[in-house]
């Protein structure tokens, strides 16, 4: 058991309190008064550093070994911890690894118990090559904890079979209607390439004809023209978006660069001041790194070294710098887009995602004023001074980092129709 005293815990307001917090592998209790423990507590001073819920992030791509890989599961999990990132949500999708069943669910969580160093979760697919007799598979992978299942249209490296639009929506009718999960809907590959916001709104119109009552949650925003027609439907208040972070990044930093498929933000004030006007209204409902080890460092601008594990390792790092501290977006609203949305999304909530007792011990110490720098080029402000994982004091300034990764299985389900979400 441990306790750490005189740590600052954020509130809705702009104000912070003073807590002490008892824990172990899980949070035990805040208090604001001093809590009497026994000589064999072991007691941490976070010396008046701001106690922030570690990352999670709902969209990785890093069990792959392709030959091409600039990083792989150990080493970008290992950057991801140091960046504050506790929890990734792994959508082999793009890798040797999509878990279609069972026996890939099983070796998959043998490999992560191996080499992660963070909390892994799993999405689960449908084996299209089985189609129309899919839902069993996916039954099978949501009762043993996965957080969605994902289904393509088709993948790039043709791992997953292709399979058309209308018999994408007609499986995750059926499997939706089995009452297993949300799911995920991936976009013709092919458009994707060349004109990603155009295929974007596409498939968005098509899922919107189809789900009317559902709220729709679009993973990955590629261009400033998808944001507006979004952004444009203001009868459909329920339909939230993210940005891979290294989109965000670029934008706000004027680094303009090219990944694998095109990204059409511009450096302009109209774009940022769109970006604020969603966060205002909660419609950029989480980021993602999006992070995948088969991302040639040419994909990358200058600004991230072409290093995966540079983008991952500061991203959550410049959603406090960049949005909080200097753009005076609430620091509220910055840690549901990096953690508890999230995690309410892919049913990890509460055991993921917050500061409360009950809930795992993954945190972090931020202190405001120091600074770190990006890529030796641009300054940040704050730095993680400790980052815990289940109690364990597992990474920061001036320690060596440790390993306490491993699966995390999903906690409770989304419900049905209204509360229910598509991915797209």
């Amino acid at each position: 058991m441990k306790l750490l005293i005189n740590a600052l815990l954020p509130t809705a307001s702009t104000a912070f309190k003073r807590v002490n917090v008892l824990f172990n592998e899980r949070f035990l209790k805040f208090s604001t008064d001093e809590l009497k423990v026994d000589d064999e507590v072991e007691i941490i001073d976070a010396k008046g550093w701001i106690i922030l819920p570690g990352g999670l992030d709902p969209h990785v791509h890093i069990l792959g070994k392709a030959s091409t890989a600039a990083a792989d599961l150990a080493s970008i999990s290992k950057a991801a911890l140091e960046g504050g990132w506790t929890t990734l949500a792994e959508l082999s999708y793009h890798t040797e690894n999509p878990v279609f069943g069972l026996p890939d669910l099983k070796k998959t969580v043998a490999l992560i118990e191996e080499e992660a160093w963070t909390s892994m979760a799993l999405w689960g697919h449908v084996n299209i090559d089985e189609y129309p007799y899919h839902a069993e598979s996916a039954q099978e992978l949501w009762a043993k904890g996965v957080v969605g299942i994902a289904l393509t249209a088709p993948a790039p490296n043709k791992a997953i079979p292709e399979i058309s639009f209308t018999e994408i929506m007609d499986l995750f009718l059926d499997i939706y209607e089995s009452d297993t999960a949300f799911a995920f809907q991936g976009f013709d590959h092919e458009s994707h390439a060349e004109f990603s916001h155009l295929a974007q709104m596409e498939a968005i119109k098509k899922i919107l004809r189809r789900m009317q009552e559902n709220p729709i949650h679009i993973p990955r925003i590629s261009s400033f023209a998808t944001i507006e027609f979004i952004n444009s439907i203001s009868k459909r208040s329920d339909i939230s978006f993210a940005l891979a972070c290294s989109d965000m990044m670029a934008l706000f930093t004027g680094e303009h660069f090219k990944l694998q498929h095109s990204c059409d933000f511009g450096d302009n004030e109209e774009t940022k001041n769109l970006l604020f006007e969603l966060l205002r209204t909660n419609k950029l409902y989480l980021i993602s790194n999006s992070i995948s080890p088969e991302a040639k460092q040419t994909d990358y601008c200058e600004l991230f070294k072409g290093d995966n594990p540079e983008l991952v390792r500061h991203s959550y790092l410049w959603v406090l710098s960049e949005l909080w501290k200097k753009r005076k977006v609430p620091l509220a609203t910055c840690l549901k887009m990096t953690s508890e949305n999230a995690a309410k999304r892919l049913g990890l909530y509460p055991q993921k995602g917050c500061l409360e007792a009950g809930s795992d011990a993954d945190f972090l110490l931020y202190n405001p004023e120091a600074t770190t720098v990006l890529g030796n080029k641009l300054e940040l402000t704050g730095a993680f001074e400790s980052i815990f994982i289940k109690g364990m004091l597992v990474a920061g300034k001036g320690i060596e980092s440790n390993k306490n990764g491993g699966f995390v299985a999903r906690t409770n389900s989304p419900k049905r129709r209204h509360n229910n979400t598509t991915w797209i």
